[in-house]
């Protein structure tokens, strides 16, 4: 059959070599195999008509034998093949899976997690407290392993500065105190066997196993969770790991690590009372009014208090000369001249901090301000915080924070302060903001929390005397502070979630789950 000499591309012509003619064709054809059919040229398509038909001379029928007989290479073998799918008869089950038969995941270890109930992870411990939770892991194939462990420790870090440094600069140094640590195989082999028997490795099979657990915390105040950004932290965690086994060296997976808020029991050492204060504030010789002082008088109720409690107070301060400038010789200033303008309390958090610098034992005190109230005067028009009489004189209560707790560790202690601070003006300034000048006097009075209400104590009780049963404090030991070491206990199971299996398929919860997160 002859082909025109634009039905085949340049590409495929060949020249004879005797008479130079030019003959169109394939390799396969001056090889002697019978050539394909010719293939009609494609028409040009018209712009702008897209709904017109364009007939072709060729039918369909021709067309399909003529494109059956070109040679095929493999991978339109294999794409052909796999596009063909076996025929199904009436009542019979399809080869391919389908959708949720499949797998939503290739990884070997699809979901290890630990649990913790809200009402365990999001509640406050304390000594004496009981927790639970337990462990889930799911392999989807069969996975050797030696154990799975669960750790509970409790760290504490201080931060202390060598201020003896002749540096430019101050050496700091942080250290990290462990108070327990303990660590349990819920699966596995134990973790205390040194034999070879503790290396030895177990089979995971495909699913889900969960495995409960429990822990007791002993009668031991441990430090509160705290953070303070270079000053100090104490922190509870709980984790669970995975140790598989390796070619040079093990393996280890381990979960999110759960941080558990620990408060310990801070018994009132006496019963609520009024706190007086009778104090007076001398200024500091760089001040404009260093020959000045500050009389604070007045008191507190309601102490000790809890966390959360209001605390009554009245206070009345004015200035009054210093009695030690006045023999110095100097000209002093005229008292009434001066007013005490504002007045503030804060709450303020002490943190004592013990270590070691270069082989010494240091200790440093860090205060921080965490709650402050500006007192208004009395008989003083509403809004108005500033006072122009001689003695500044307020009256009301200020809430306490709720997360107040004291403790004393071995390097930690925290306790809390109430400070007064009062600022003194010059009458003459106060109409003109440029000329006026402030000094601050500030004084600080322990402040006693608890977290034991005193109210469940009278006098008589705190002085040894049998009132009853429930109101004795003779019949309440108090906890010790953490002096000696004290561990938690750490059990399998203890309470009502037990030790269960669900099988690798696709009515597995992780399977579920993966597969609705592919599917949106």
């Amino acid at each position: 059959m002859t082909n025109s000499n634009d039905s085949w591309p340049k590409l495929l012509q060949r020249t004879l070599p005797n008479d130079g003619s030019t003959a169109q064709g394939t390799a396969a054809q001056s090889l002697g195999v019978q050539a394909a059919p010719s293939l009609p040229r494609r028409p040009s398509r018209q712009l702008y008509q897209p709904h017109q038909w364009v007939e072709s001379s060729v039918s369909m029928t021709s067309l399909s034998a003529g494109l059956s007989d070109l040679p095929m290479d493999s991978r339109q073998q294999k794409r052909q093949s796999a596009c063909q799918l076996p025929a199904e008869s009436h009542g019979t089950r399809s080869i391919s899976p389908s959708i949720d038969d499949r797998p939503p995941t290739t990884d070997r270890i699809a979901a290890f997690v630990l649990d913790i109930p809200d009402g365990v992870r999001n509640m406050t411990q304390h000594p004496n407290s009981f927790m639970v939770g337990s462990v889930a892991i799911t392999v989807t194939k069969p996975t050797k392993a030696h154990r799975i462990k669960l750790s509970f420790v409790g760290q504490q870090r201080v931060y202390l500065r060598d201020g003896r440094s002749q540096a430019p600069l101050p050496s700091s140094a942080n250290f990290d105190y462990t108070m327990f640590e303990k660590h349990l195989a819920l699966w596995g082999a134990d973790i205390e066997d040194d034999s070879s028997a503790g290396n030895e490795t177990h089979t995971l099979m495909p699913g889900t196993l969960r495995v409960p657990f429990s822990i007791k915390l002993p009668r031991v105040n441990y430090p509160s969770t705290i953070k303070r950004d270079k000053t100090c932290r104490v922190r509870y965690l709980i984790w669970a790991t995975l140790e598989r086994p390796g070619t040079f060296k093990d393996h280890t997976l381990s979960t999110h690590k759960e941080e558990i808020y620990f408060e310990p029991w801070a018994y009132p050492t006496r019963p609520r009372e009024v706190m007086r204060i009778s104090n007076t504030v001398y200024g500091t010789p760089d001040t404009p009014t260093a020959h000045l002082a500050v009389e604070v008088t007045g008191g507190t109720l309601l102490l000790p208090a809890e966390a959360g409690d209001r605390i009554m107070y009245k206070l009345d301060a004015r200035t009054k000369l210093d009695e030690k400038a006045a023999t110095d010789g100097q000209p002093l200033p005229d008292v009434d001249s001066y007013v005490v303008r504002f007045m503030r309390l804060h709450i303020v958090e002490k943190l004592k901090v013990r270590g070691l610098i270069k082989g010494r034992e240091q200790t440093q005190i860090y205060r921080n301000s965490i709650h402050s109230v500006t007192l208004v005067p009395n008989k003083s028009t509403p809004g108005m915080v500033s006072n122009s009489k001689s003695t500044f004189s307020s009256n009301g209560y200020i809430r306490l924070p709720l997360d107040m707790c004291p403790f004393d560790s071995k390097h930690l202690k925290r306790t809390y302060e109430l400070r007064v601070e009062c600022d003194v003006v010059d009458k003459s300034s106060l109409l003109d903001k440029m000329m006026r000048h402030k000094s601050t006097y500030s004084m600080q009075v322990p402040l006693e929390i608890c977290t034991i209400s005193p109210d469940k104590f009278d006098k008589a009780t705190y002085q040894n005397a049998y009132t009853d049963e429930t109101r004795n404090i003779s019949s309440i030991t108090p906890l010790p502070h953490h002096k000696d070491p004290a561990e938690p206990w750490i059990f399998a199971d203890g309470w009502e979630l037990e030790k269960s299996f669900v099988k690798w398929d696709r009515f597995n919860p992780v399977w579920i789950e993966l597969a609705r997160k592919h599917s949106t």
